[in-house]
């Protein structure tokens, strides 16, 4: 029929939070098998060509969205490409995001607390729009979530290698 068609507006609040309160993040997918999997060529290029600051300069245009929001859309897809780039899995990456325990901050919180640290900021303190928006914040934050990228790929290659291990010493007891 000819019936209308009408979309209904949900809290989205969770998909940009302010950078501020990244210890709420919840992936529904960290555990889904096609997490564990690597990606297939189309998707490690589809990641390599996000641009994060074109995609901050839209949703600040269109949307008007803070600052502070804009930075998790900027450390978001930065440790995506770092991670893919670096061979680690979807779901190996999520691990980076979430808190293993509620009171221990996140690998992605520790990045941020890091990287405002080396600009002499702080998460408690006030941080101007242009502080959030600057090059140095930028250039930290990748160099923080590069650095937490490589310690993930060799806590990875030491769990492979002690995982092989165990089987092969679990094969030859049998």
């Amino acid at each position: 029929g000819g019936g209308t068609v009408g979309l209904v507006p949900i809290d989205h609040g969770y998909i940009l939070p302010s950078c501020r309160h990244l210890e709420d993040v919840n992936v529904c997918w960290l555990y889904w098998p096609q997490a564990r999997r690597g990606y297939d060529e189309w998707t490690q290029r589809y990641i390599e060509g996000l641009d994060a600051e074109a995609d901050m300069s839209l949703l600040r245009t269109t949307l008007g969205l803070p600052e502070d929001c804009l930075v998790t859309l900027f450390v978001g897809t930065t440790l995506v490409q770092c991670a893919a780039k670096a061979g680690l899995t979807l779901h190996a990456t999520g691990l980076l995001m979430v808190r293993e325990e509620a009171s221990v901050p996140s690998a992605m919180e520790g990045v941020l607390s890091c990287a405002l640290e080396r600009c002499g900021l702080s998460l408690e303190g006030e941080v101007t729009d242009d502080e959030w928006r600057s090059d140095a914040l930028k250039q930290a934050l990748e160099r923080e979530i590069e650095a937490t990228v490589q310690a993930a790929v060799q806590q990875h290659r030491v769990g492979e290698t002690y995982k092989c291990l165990s089987d092969t010493l679990r094969g030859s007891s049998n």
